[in-house]
């Protein structure tokens, strides 16, 4: 077994450690797993960082949109947005516009170059959620889904305070 099948495994076995009722732990390995083979894919298919290749995403899906709207709908952090806007303009995948709703920010969008990398790196993701969850039908894909997004508003109406975190505890 190669170096790597080791580390695979290993990484398997800690998702029992701490038992069915920590589904927020088994998420955020889940996505760490997921954000590793993500860095590596569009690395590979467009030498893009994983934020960039998020910034990139989401202007595709949303069209024209300012960075704070990015950084909400990415749940990402300004200065990395930031960052990232800057790498991206320079190599020429995204522009900038003013915002005729905001004088003090600008409108990000992709350019056609953008447009192509996004529209060629979506096509090998698309691919890659296929094959993550082909062995799920579509009822089960439907359920997923819908459970997740169940604790997904049940998180959002958390409000992440210390204060606020020591109250859930203490219930």
């Amino acid at each position: 077994m190669t170096r790597r099948n080791n580390e695979q495994n290993e990484e398997l076995a800690v998702w029992r450690l701490f038992g069915q009722t920590h589904i927020p732990y088994r998420i955020l390995f889940l996505g760490k797993m997921l954000d590793r083979l993500t860095t590596t894919q569009v690395k590979t298919l467009a030498d893009l960082t994983l934020a960039e290749w998020r910034v990139i995403a989401h202007l595709g899906v949303m069209g024209k949109k300012s960075a704070s709207e990015i950084c909400s709908a990415a749940m990402l952090d300004r200065a990395e947005v930031s960052r990232c806007v800057t790498r991206l303009v320079d190599r020429g995948l995204l522009k900038r516009s003013p915002n005729p709703r905001n004088k003090k920010s600008q409108l990000l969008s992709l350019t056609a170059k953008g447009t192509k990398t996004y529209v060629d790196v979506q096509k090998h993701r698309i691919g890659f959620f296929g094959y993550l969850t082909e062995d799920l039908s579509k009822k089960e894909l439907a359920q997923l889904d819908d459970f997740l997004l169940r604790i997904a508003k049940r998180a959002n109406r958390i409000d992440d305070t210390p204060e606020s975190l020591t109250q859930l505890i203490n219930k």
